[in-house]
């Protein structure tokens, strides 16, 4: 089977704001990354299934040997951008400079068949002390516990960061049918039980692509901020394409949050040069 991705503007919002985080945290000599992936993907996906929406995805692919101004499109560059489309954890194998943890999470058989053999070359790095990949439902792993930076061989002062990449957030709560792809408040609790030990700095990011099925961006943030205040998280950016798509940036005890904030405009002006 081959691996598929869907190269439109969403991959932009979602993988940009990633790699500012990662240059934001670098920058502040964080002494290492314990990244937490709920939704890995493949480590490059071969096929573009999406029909449309395609145009600012193909120009900024197509202009990386050129400009490559920013941190994301430096470090797609260097991930074989005419083969494929890389996940969020090649980004971050490729970006963070000093020593890091993977935690990936993918339901996908045929995913997991690629994952595995990525993940061996990943830990030949005397920079990865730890890279496990989870086979199943990222909410079984969060419900048996996750890994603190100490766990993982990492240094005390190491940043968590949990990446969530559901294909919709819902505002509703009890929903009959729920659909696994989704993002539901339950499971948002669920997460943030499963942070509640973790100690130091942490950042989540949570993106979500569509505002249908009575999910406006409004009512998705408001559900959100209602769970995760209480575990002591604040909401720092909102980086937005259109009504449906936005990426969402909580952070617990990171000194540098001002910085986060900043995100949103920065966004919006690279995304005005495509």
């Amino acid at each position: 089977m081959v691996t598929t991705y869907k190269g439109n503007v969403g991959h932009l919002m979602q993988h940009w704001t990633l790699c500012e985080l990662l240059s934001l945290a670098d920058k502040h000599h964080t002494p290492g990354l314990n990244y937490i992936d709920a939704h890995a993907m493949a480590p490059l996906a071969i096929k573009n299934e999406n029909k449309g929406n395609t145009a600012q995805f193909i120009a900024v692919r197509d202009r990386l040997s050129q400009s490559r101004q920013s941190t994301y499109e430096q470090a797609w560059y260097k991930l074989e951008p005419t083969k494929g489309y890389p996940n969020s954890a090649a980004f971050v194998a490729n970006l963070w400079k000093g020593d890091f943890s993977l935690l990936l999470c993918e339901i996908d058989r045929e995913t997991d068949d690629e994952l595995e053999p990525w993940l061996e070359c990943v830990r030949k790095s005397e920079r990865c002390k730890r890279a496990k990949l989870f086979p199943d439902d990222w909410r079984k792993k969060f419900k048996g516990g996750l890994p603190a930076p100490s766990e993982t061989g990492l240094k005390d002062g190491a940043l968590t960061l949990v990446s969530f990449d559901p294909d919709m957030c819902s505002s509703h709560w009890n929903v009959a049918k729920k659909n696994r792809r989704f993002f539901y408040p339950e499971d948002l609790e669920a997460a943030m039980a499963a942070m509640q030990h973790l100690k130091g700095s942490i950042v989540i990011h949570l993106p979500t692509y569509s505002a249908f099925g009575a999910n406006p961006q409004g009512a998705v943030i408001a559900s959100a901020n209602s769970i995760i205040a209480g575990a002591g998280f604040t909401l720092l950016a909102v980086v937005r394409v259109h009504g449906h798509m936005m990426s969402l940036v909580y952070a617990r005890k990171v000194p540098w949050w001002a910085e986060i904030t900043k995100l949103p405009d920065c966004f919006s002006a690279w995304l005005k040069e495509i």
